[in-house]
């Protein structure tokens, strides 16, 4: 019972729900079968959770940059003109300019940025202030006051080696990084997990309370 509190106890089901009632129930259901460890029925939910991530989420290129990014490359180039001789020919010889600003710097980018907005806890919990994304419509998905559960039970999961878990959780940062966060709904694919998190992080405080540890 406490579970699904914390599954509607948020502003972002709420949120998911007026935009895209659809995926309400495979969200609600892969958040039980996940803290059940009901394998094959959380792997059925996840992927079809997975689809609708896909289909609302704006595909972006990794190689492709859009006109502000193209500015701002330009402006960096304007760096690269080494006054030293010596230095000159060896950015010509190896076409290090190229390099540093073609398609590998795009690309990883691209990836740096995707995975560090999948892990910023500001997206989640504050509606990501301080570093408020100009392309993105951020919206507060849980209340700041359960970050403490959150953190805490974030602890107490990984110190028990709760691999079923820390795997799909890991799986889906690392999928959540190709895919991007371009969607007026978030990157929902996560919200299982952090639901559970916070549950965990409230169950153990219970248990200090009761038991004094």
């Amino acid at each position: 019972m406490s579970l699904l509190l914390f599954i509607l106890l948020n502003s972002w089901i709420w949120k998911i729900i007026s935009l895209f009632p659809l995926i309400v129930v495979p969200l609600i259901l892969s958040t039980i079968f996940l803290y059940k460890k009901q394998n094959i029925l959380f792997l059925v939910t996840f992927f079809i959770l997975l689809y609708f991530q896909l289909i609302t989420t704006i595909s972006q290129s990794f190689t492709l940059l859009d006109n502000d990014e193209q500015r701002v490359r330009s402006e960096r180039l304007q760096f690269y003109k080494p006054s030293l001789h010596f230095t000159r020919v060896i950015f010509a010889r190896f076409n290090l300019r190229d390099f540093l600003e073609g398609d590998f710097n795009t690309i990883q980018t691209r990836i740096y940025r995707n995975f560090f907005e999948t892990i910023d806890l500001n997206i989640y919990f504050f509606a990501g202030h301080p570093r408020e994304r100009v392309w993105a419509d951020d919206f507060e998905k849980f209340s700041f006051i359960f970050l403490p559960l959150f953190l805490i039970g974030m602890y107490k999961i990984f110190s028990k080696g709760d691999m079923y878990f820390i795997l799909f959780f890991l799986a889906t940062i690392i999928i959540l990084t190709g895919i991007g966060h371009k969607n007026n709904l978030g990157p929902f694919l996560i919200f299982p997990f952090i639901v559970i998190l916070i549950h965990e992080g409230f169950l153990n405080i219970l248990n200090f309370l009761k038991n004094g540890k």
